[in-house]
C-alpha cells in the first residue's frame, strides 16, 4: 500500500507555520494519499453492514481547516455467495466512527415519491449493478469536503456496500467474483486522497 504526503511549504523551503499563516483561505496546506491494489473479501455485507475498504489519516494544522476527501473504490460480489444482480453498489464515508457525506433527512425523498420513504438507506454515492455483478465489479467514486474541527490525527474510513433485499453476501475488493482466469476477469484498484484546505 503506497502512502505519499506532500507539504507545499516544505517544497518551497519555508517553515510550515510561516507558509500556513500567509497563504489565503482556500489554499491547500497538505496532501496525503494512499492506494490499494490487493484483492480481498468481506463476508456478511449489506447496506446495514458496510465494510471498510480503505482508510487514511491526516492531522489538520488548524481547527478551521477543511478536509477534501476523494477517490474511488472497486467493489463487487462473490459469485458463490450470490449469482444474481444487486439493487445497488454503494459507498459510505466515515470520519473515525462518524458517518459523513450523506443525508440525515429523507423528507424530500418522501415528497418526491409521494409516499413514506423514511425507510430508505442513505448513501454517499451509488453505482448501478453492471447486470452480472459477480463478474463485473464497479469503481465507485466519492468526493466530500469535511470540517473535522480538530488538530488531532483524523482517520477517514471509506466503506463499501452491496445491497439486495437486505440480505448479506460476500463483497470483494479489486477483483471480479468469478475466476474466469482470462481477460474477462478484471483486477482494479482503490484510491484515497485527503487534502487539508485552509479555512
Amino acid at each position: 500500500m503506497a502512502l505519499t504526503k506532500v507539504n507545499t511549504s516544505a517544497v518551497a523551503g519555508i517553515p510550515a507555520s510561516v507558509y500556513n499563516a500567509h497563504v489565503p483561505s482556500g489554499s491547500i496546506l497538505q496532501t496525503v494519499t494512499t492506494s490499494d491494489s490487493t484483492s480481498t473479501s468481506y463476508a456478511s455485507t449489506d447496506s446495514a453492514n458496510p465494510k471498510t475498504v480503505i482508510s487514511l489519516a491526516i492531522t489538520p494544522s488548524a481547527t478551521n481547516s477543511k478536509i477534501l476527501v476523494f477517490g474511488f473504490i472497486s467493489i463487487g460480489l462473490l459469485y458463490s455467495s450470490y449469482s444474481g444482480t444487486l439493487h445497488y453498489i454503494g459507498v459510505r464515508l466515515k470520519r473515525g466512527s462518524t458517518v459523513i457525506g450523506e443525508t440525515a433527512d429523507l423528507s424530500s425523498a418522501t415528497t418526491t415519491l409521494g409516499g413514506d420513504a423514511t425507510g430508505a438507506r442513505p448513501m454517499h454515492s451509488t453505482a448501478k449493478d453492471a447486470g452480472y455483478s459477480a463478474s463485473k465489479p464497479q469503481s465507485v467514486p466519492f468526493h466530500f469536503v469535511d470540517s473535522p474541527s480538530t488538530t488531532s490525527a483524523t482517520t477517514y474510513n471509506i466503506q463499501g456496500v452491496i445491497e439486495r433485499e437486505g440480505q448479506q453476501y460476500t463483497m470483494l475488493r479489486n477483483i471480479g467474483g468469478y475466476n474466469y482466469n482470462n481477460d474477462e476477469l478484471a483486477s482494479a484498484t482503490c484510491q484515497l486522497t485527503l487534502m487539508e484546505i485552509k479555512g
